[in-house]
């Protein structure tokens, strides 16, 4: 995946996990996730979900599972209905929702300091493309309308706009 993303995106940093599940409750992890952020000035994460991920194509097949938290994940999601793209994308839309709603990220996001971006790839088609997100859409309005507001303004904001996704 890493050299795909470099081909069309450039010189960029990575952090990877099984079918793009990350622990956003483990705090050990958020904390090392933030010093990176902090240390190489990043303003821009990117969560991106191949289609073809062996994990995805094993719950779309029903086939058995080798144990990892993520198939749990992907199972809590997956309806009969389900494409790989679309499970991919409600992959991504969970965990895009999980992340913003940590506290470790929330002050960066609330201010405009980090943007958050949800991305679908298919290595094989050799194509990306943008998932957008309501929820993601409301923070980013919520933080456009809450540039000249008060701290307990914008908190009152960005409760309200959390809270209608």
């Amino acid at each position: 995946m890493e050299r795909f993303i470099t081909k069309h995106y450039g010189d960029v940093l990575f952090l990877t996990a099984p079918a793009s599940v990350f622990y956003f409750d483990d705090p050990n992890f958020l904390k090392a996730v933030k010093k990176t952020i902090q240390r190489e000035k990043i303003t821009d994460i990117y969560l991106v979900g191949e289609v073809s991920c062996c994990f995805v194509k094993y719950a779309l097949r029903n086939e058995t599972q080798t144990g990892l938290r993520c198939e749990s994940e992907i199972q809590e999601l997956i309806s009969k209905t389900d494409t790989a793209f679309s499970l991919t994308e409600k992959l991504l839309k969970k965990q895009l929702y999980e992340m913003s709603c940590q506290s470790i990220f929330g002050k960066e996001i609330e201010e405009g300091k980090l943007r958050i971006h949800t991305l679908l790839t298919s290595k094989h088609d050799d194509f990306i493309t943008p998932i957008y997100s309501e929820f993601l859409q409301r923070i980013q309005l919520a933080v456009a309308q809450t540039d000249n507001l008060d701290d307990t303004s914008r908190m009152l904001t960005l409760y309200c706009a959390e809270s209608m996704a």
